[in-house]
């Protein structure tokens, strides 16, 4: 009887004995019920279940046990039940034999459950044998791929001992394109090379696992990562984030240039960073910016307007906010605060609140008469100078509209103008003009001829608005 005692001894066995018996793949697959593809993977060091096993060693007339565990396995069934009863005998034996093959057996479900596929390669002959479930698990015949799995096949022998002569074993990847759905599957191999008594390299022991779910895991974290570093540069808004402890980690582009400069610093230097308060002009201080406010107190600091003084020396107003951020204790992990640049936007204001006194001025003044007109001809505002040039009040001249102030020729002049003014512009046009002024004397309006300069807006295309001025 062939001498073998390894677990990848029963494909040599099973060899040996179609050889001494001159059987077939063929013969032995229509004897046991199987296909021929079947027989010639078990001869190949695929796994056999036990119904199979025991068919097949009826049909080679061996004993099932040795053909599947070898020599050894008899003797320690004898060593077990040596001086037993042939009835406790073979409860003994069933119940050996009943573990293992329960033990194989629950080995084979996790291995296919997790989608592992277990091989092993002589380092001798070069020869490469898989579990059963590696066609399903790769989607193709393993030996189609089998640089995949031995990146290291043609490495010199003493390359290939100082490569796995490690404590921890060597993890290699790999990626297939799913025939089916023409996706990448990914796989990650770890091996062990085992040695003869003469501390001889003879065979590595390896498993492969589809990792296909975790390195989709890894790309989308990967692009999600990469995503935010891209909004967080190109945001219009200077972002600033700080640790835990306060200290400041990120400052993005916008911030930078709000700022005209970068200082990374601990809390208790967040003075530094010069602002005063809009709304009293306190100074903030290292306490009082949102983001220590956030990372100290776990305040949610939302729109406060801030005139900064930045390194580069430029006075900027920024509109801050800020927020804790939390774990998911509620313990708090560091902070975020926003810097919104609002210089132009206050700059704008403030001209515009200094045009508004301007304005007023000019149209208060007793010099020349006033009127803002609103499309062609509805008057919306007169000062007090044409109000008392016409002895008319203005509630009386507003609903009158321009024929309270001029002749009916100025008129018509006026409007036709007005209806030819180039949209989207201001212009500046000076007419000749007959006004309608009351003489006490007389107690009578005459009509005096002057000079009216009309300013026409016609920025907004929906709405013309006109100031005229009598500067007769």
């Amino acid at each position: 009887m062939l001498k073998s005692n390894s677990k990848n001894g029963f494909s040599e066995r099973l060899v040996v004995l179609m050889q001494q018996k001159q059987l077939t793949f063929a013969q032995i697959a229509n004897a046991v019920g199987k296909s021929a593809p079947s027989v010639h993977r078990w001869a190949n060091g695929g796994e056999i279940d036990y119904e199979n096993l025991r068919v097949l060693a009826d049909f080679l007339e061996v004993n099932w046990i040795w053909l599947r565990y070898g020599d050894d396995a008899i003797q320690s069934m004898q060593d077990v039940t040596q001086g037993q009863s042939q009835s406790a005998m073979t409860d003994i034996r069933r119940k050996y034999l009943t573990e293992i093959m329960e033990s194989e057996a629950r080995m084979k479900l996790t291995l296919e459950m997790a989608k592992i596929v277990s091989w092993e390669w002589n380092v001798l002959t070069g020869s490469i044998t898989f579990s059963d479930n590696a066609k399903q698990v790769f989607g193709i015949e393993p030996e189609q791929i089998r640089a995949k799995f031995l990146p290291f096949e043609d490495m010199l022998l003493e390359d290939l001992i100082d490569q796995f002569n490690v404590t921890t074993p060597p993890n290699w990847e790999f990626s297939l394109n799913d025939s089916k759905t023409n996706e990448e599957r990914w796989f990650n191999s770890r091996g062990m090379l085992v040695k003869d008594s003469m501390q001889r390299p003879s065979k590595l022991m390896a498993i492969s696992a589809d990792i296909t779910d975790r390195k989709r895991a890894e790309k989308a974290l990967e692009f999600s990562d990469l995503m935010m570093r891209n909004m967080i540069d190109i945001i219009p808004v200077g972002l600033c984030g700080a640790d835990k402890d306060g200290h400041i980690q990120l400052l993005n582009p916008e911030g930078k240039r709000i700022w005209g400069g970068e200082r990374y610093v601990d809390l208790d230097k967040y003075g530094e960073y010069k602002g005063w308060k809009e709304a009293d002009g306190n100074e903030l201080g290292a306490e009082g910016w949102a983001l220590a406010r956030a990372v100290k107190h776990g305040e949610v600091v939302a729109k406060e307007i801030v005139n900064i003084q930045a390194f580069d020396g430029e006075k900027r107003t920024i509109v801050m906010y800020a927020m804790p951020m939390l774990d998911a204790d509620k313990n708090i992990i560091g902070a975020i605060e926003v810097n919104q640049d609002i210089t132009e936007a206050k700059n704008l204001e403030r001209a515009y609140k200094s045009g508004l006194q301007n304005w007023d001025a000019i149209f208060s003044q007793q010099d020349y008469g006033m009127m803002v007109l609103k499309g062609f001809d509805k008057i919306e505002a007169v000062n007090k100078k044409i109000a008392e040039t016409c002895d008319k009040n203005e509630p009386e001249i507003l609903k009158r509209g321009l024929e309270a102030v001029f002749g009916d020729e100025t008129c018509r002049r006026i409007r036709d103008l007005l209806s030819k003014v180039e949209k989207g512009v201001v212009s500046t046009h000076r007419l000749t003009a007959e006004v309608k002024e009351y003489s006490p004397a007389g107690k009578e309006h005459t009509l005096l001829t002057g000079e009216i300069l009309l300013f026409a807006d016609a920025r907004d295309a929906d709405q013309l608005k006109t100031t005229i001025m009598i500067v007769r």
